[in-house]
């Protein structure tokens, strides 16, 4: 049934016809008919025609969109109101789970409040812990999460795949970016110095580890220690694993940070510092895309957080400015990590000038070469004619006889030297050489001492 006053073409004749005996709708002086709001009011004369039914739709029509509209946006305001800033915060597993959330919990805590406060809405920060580096470092780059910790490796490699991620600031230990990788070897270990890993077995930490790759890998070799001077090495992954792994015996050394290490010998690993190495802090880093309000706020946060609760599972005092030019000296270890497993260089000798030791009157210089086990007559000592020959990667062991009678030197030449009459069989496959020069007023000793090079 339609309500008064609704358009009725019907009736529209009508309504003409008796518009001059109906009384005029009065409008008050301040814009209200009936009480309801009349953007289309007109003066309206005695005896004149009123607003037609027409008129009438076009006003409820207008008042509706307007009662809607600000339905609407009171009730958007509601939503943005109530509605959290949802933030995923990623680090990967670099101890166990549990382990993680009860390091950072406290801190993202803080970080929650904080930024609720500048951005004037809740911020509700979620945990997610990657199983392993790379997977940490795939989730920030493309975006599965807002920002990261990272250790100064996986930043840089991170950095290296995706250009616009950002620094928003670096922890701070001791108000400095500086902190420890450990080297540690068990309790009762007979290994002293750095130098007696040679030989022994190492356990290094994830593949992609600052400490527990780069920085302890530069180390070793800066003390002239490589890949294939140790007996054994291996990569475990967390670094707790390397603690307990070396704790057990199970390897001679391992490298750690200090804060796991400083927890597990809490814990009764027995486990020691063998050296430390110099490290720098870890930087908590936003993904790109990430609203330049939202990084503020982030940035801000961290570096105002100075709550000492919030701060004890990071093992840091707070956090300070940062950017990529702090890990440049990470960047090179990394780009240089290739070195760490070269094999040594073979030291080239030339001999410039042939020459011959004549041997004193009342002695004989011997020198015996066999080539295929076939000996050659005595013959003075004579250098080779002049050519760049190849010098052996070790000369050992040289040694002086107990007696002092003689002096024993033996030379090992490399495989190069024979690798390609070896490979075609057309060749010599065995060679050894053996030098021995007497004292010049006893005879010559009745044994030759020589080193035996084996098959080539």
């Amino acid at each position: 049934m339609p309500c008064k006053g609704d358009f009725n073409p019907k009736h529209h004749k009508r309504d003409r016809l008796h518009t001059a005996s109906k009384k005029p709708r009065r409008i008050n002086r301040n814009g209200y008919r009936n009480g309801v709001f009349s953007r289309f009011h007109k003066l309206v004369e005695p005896n004149s025609p009123v607003v037609t039914s027409v008129g009438i739709e076009e006003m409820k029509h207008q008042i509706k969109g307007i009662c809607v509209g600000l339905l609407t946006l009171v009730a958007s305001n509601s939503v943005m109101a109530d509605e959290a800033l949802r933030l995923n915060f990623g680090v990967y597993s670099s101890n166990k789970p549990s382990a993680m959330v009860k390091i950072f919990k406290p801190t993202l805590k803080e970080l929650e409040s904080r930024m609720s406060e500048k951005l004037g809405r809740e911020v509700d920060i979620r945990m997610q812990i990657a199983k392993d580096y790379e997977q940490g470092i795939s989730d920030l780059t493309s975006g599965k999460v807002d920002f990261s910790r990272f250790g100064p490796a996986s930043y840089l490699e991170a950095k290296a795949m995706n250009k616009e991620i950002k620094i928003a600031a670096m922890e701070s230990k001791n108000a400095s970016k500086v902190f420890y990788g450990i080297i540690a070897v068990r309790t009762d270990s007979d290994i002293q110095q750095p130098s007696e890993l040679k030989n022994r077995s190492f356990a290094f930490g994830d593949e992609g580890s600052t400490i527990g790759r780069f920085l302890s890998q530069r180390f070793l070799q800066e003390n002239n220690i490589l890949a294939e001077d140790l007996n054994s090495f291996e990569y475990l992954g967390r670094h707790d694993k390397v603690g307990t792994a070396v704790g057990a015996g199970d390897f001679d050394a391992g490298a750690l940070n200090e804060s796991t290490f400083k927890k597990l010998v809490d814990k009764g690993e027995p486990i020691r510092e063998l050296v430390r190495f110099p490290n720098v802090t870890k930087p908590w880093i936003a993904r790109s895309g990430l609203n330049p309000i939202v990084f503020t706020a982030l940035k801000q946060s961290l570096l105002e957080l100075k709550n000492k609760d919030a701060l004890k599972g990071l093992k840091a005092d707070g956090f300070l400015e940062g950017s990529d030019s702090d890990y440049a000296q990470i960047r090179a270890a990394m780009e240089n990590n290739y070195m760490f497993f070269e094999e040594r260089a073979e030291p080239v000798a030339e001999i410039k000038k042939a020459a011959i030791i004549e041997p004193e009157a009342d002695t004989q210089a011997q020198v015996e070469t066999t080539v295929d086990n076939t000996p050659t007559a005595a013959a003075p000592i004579m250098a080779p004619a002049p050519a760049p020959v190849v010098a052996p990667t070790y000369i050992a062991p040289n040694y002086a006889q107990a007696n002092g009678k003689s002096i024993t030197i033996n030379i090992t030449l490399p495989s190069s030297v024979l690798s390609e009459q070896k490979a075609t069989g057309t060749g010599p496959q065995h060679l050894t050489i053996n030098l021995v020069i007497p004292e010049a007023t006893t005879a010559a000793p009745d044994a030759l001492k020589s080193a035996d090079a084996g098959e080539l």
